[in-house]
């Protein structure tokens, strides 16, 4: 809208796309200029209100526009984005506008500062934004007495041996990550964490002596704090040998020579899908329309019919990084492939031999593979980073006496989409309720080989893992796997409600309890579901 006004008054000349860019910001700064504003380039109040009484405001829709401008601009907006924008959380124009890339910063923020991201400028979050940075520090997590730290100047971890005093981690290859502020932090979930600051080293124990030690980092933005911490802990795995994407033990004859993440539509014409009987493990994320789709993690097992492979979304990536893995799909809205590599995942899409096209079923839903042909392109591409990728969960034999009964449990992604793992006495079966199809809660969801054989998809070990969902700025609806949130694991007719965390998209998952406790997940074939967290999983006793 600003565009059409700042071109019926002759300032603007470019496009008219919706896009505060540059031209749009320089035409408001001439008009600014030319009216004895401060040019700011930014849609305060004086701007806004000389816009709208200048006095050759044109007959058209110009003035319906510049009402509709003045009826939605909101001064708390304006102050908000202001400082979210020094916070580095908000991109787009000062404009008092609470437009999506608004509520976008405004929930990431409240989300750091431990508040429901609502997107409502209510009073705990007026008061949060008061504080700015010092928000992202709240009361819940920090102590209110200093830690008493174990003084170190060199450690081991496994077998990284690093002097601290001398640490760069821009040349050094050592678990951890550096934020937005380019400060090197830990995963706050696994400890002992090894701290080097100040010139010092110190071994940190526990959350709270961590939130105490890092407590004003967010206010630094020069000094480097250097952490080193360690890898997802498992019992009874060994890389090499478990496999990372299940726990299990795998076949001398296993062809585990790269992680393949494949995409599987799960459109109501895709179905019954090919993939995810074979995969080792399987992942289902949100996509448009409220539907999902299914990513088939592939390191010892195969099949040679695969499909139907469908586009690539944001969220893969993240599913596939810490493995060191390559995404498969049939192509990605314009930009998000490039987006997706510079994250360190390699992308295969549409080409022959790997993929082909059956007969029986009509575009798009009708693009298949073999993994195996996959994974060879893979690793001629030269995608192969690593022999032995880091667990992408904690595996282990967890004390199930502990767990609670279960026999079912229904997982909410949408208004349209829900799906059901009903526990049989061996294996968890899947039904969904779907409402492109039919409004049946109980439809069976199947698989299908390529012989035509066909069988419920079951599994089992259910992992919910709920996430903050959000629009992607291509419009695409996504959900967050760094950072934390409710978990839900389910195996053997039993489940426990815990918590995962995860530091950055180059971490596995880690599981831990309401005290910050690791725990582990028992090995079997898992199926992952990243569930928006504004909605809650119903139990079926």
């Amino acid at each position: 809208m600003l565009q059409i006004v700042l071109k019926s008054y002759g300032y603007y000349e470019g496009k008219i796309d919706g896009q505060f860019g540059t031209n749009s910001k320089k035409a408001l700064i001439q008009f600014q200029g030319q009216h004895n504003l401060s040019p700011d380039g930014l849609v305060g109040p004086d701007t806004c209100n000389l816009l709208l009484n200048k006095s050759n405001i044109q007959k058209n829709n110009t003035s319906q526009l510049l009402n509709s401008i003045k009826d939605k601009f909101s001064q708390e907006i304006y102050d908000a984005q202001i400082i979210l924008k020094e916070l580095g959380l908000y991109a787009s124009t000062i404009d008092g506008l609470d437009g999506p890339s608004t509520q976008y910063a405004l929930k990431t923020f409240q989300q750091k500062s431990g508040l429901i991201p609502d997107g409502v400028i209510g009073p705990n979050t007026k008061n949060a934004l008061s504080k700015g940075e010092g928000a992202y520090i709240t009361s819940e997590n920090v102590s209110n007495t200093a830690p008493s730290l174990n003084v170190n100047t060199e450690i081991s971890n496994d077998d990284v041996n690093v002097d601290l005093k001398n640490y760069n981690p821009n040349s050094t290859c050592v678990p951890g990550y550096v934020d937005n502020y380019g400060v090197w932090v830990p995963d706050p979930c696994f400890f002992p964490v090894i701290v080097y600051r100040f010139g010092k080293t110190a071994q940190v124990n526990s959350q709270n002596e961590l939130d105490a030690y890092l407590a004003d980092r967010w206010t630094l933005e020069k000094e480097k704090t250097y952490v080193i911490i360690g890898p997802v802990k498992t019992q009874n795995y060994s890389p090499g040998i478990n496999s990372p994407l299940n726990g299990l033990v795998m076949p001398s004859n296993a062809n585990n020579s790269i992680v393949i993440g494949v995409k599987n539509d799960n459109n109501v014409r895709a179905r019954p899908q090919s993939g995810p009987q074979a995969a080792d493990a399987v992942v289902e994320v949100l996509v448009e329309g409220g539907m999902t789709r299914f990513i088939n993690l592939f390191y010892e097992s195969d099949t040679s019919y695969h499909g139907p492979i469908r586009s690539a979304r944001p969220t893969d990536p993240t599913v596939l990084r810490p493995l060191n893995g390559v995404l498969v799909a049939s192509g990605a809205t314009s930009g998000l492939i490039p987006e997706i590599e510079t994250l360190g995942v390699p992308v295969i899409t549409d080409r022959r031999p790997e993929y082909f096209r059956i007969s029986n079923r009509n575009a798009p839903h009708n693009l298949y593979a073999d993994t195996r042909l996959l994974k060879a392109l893979a690793v001629s591409k030269g995608y192969k980073k690593t022999n032995t990728p880091q667990p992408l969960f904690p595996w282990g034999n967890p004390d199930l006496s502990t767990w609670k009964s279960l026999s079912s449990i229904s997982l909410k992604f949408s208004g349209q989409t829900t799906t059901t793992w009903t526990w049989n006495g061996s294996k968890y079966l899947r039904t969904y309720y779907d409402a492109y199809q039919n409004s049946n809660t109980n439809n069976q969801h199947l698989w299908i080989d390529a012989n035509g054989n066909t069988g419920q998809i079951s599994t089992t070990t259910v992992i919910a893992l709920f996430c903050e969902p959000y629009i992607h700025p291509l419009q695409l609806p996504s959900v967050k796997t760094v950072g934390e949130g409710r978990a839900i694991i389910m195996h053997g007719g039993k489940y426990i409600d815990v918590k995962w965390k995860r530091g950055s998209e180059l971490d596995p998952f880690h599981i831990v309890d309401s005290n910050g406790n690791s725990l582990f997940i028992p090995a079997g074939k898992p199926w992952i579901s990243l569930v928006p967290s504004s909605y809650s999983p119903t139990f079926n006793n």
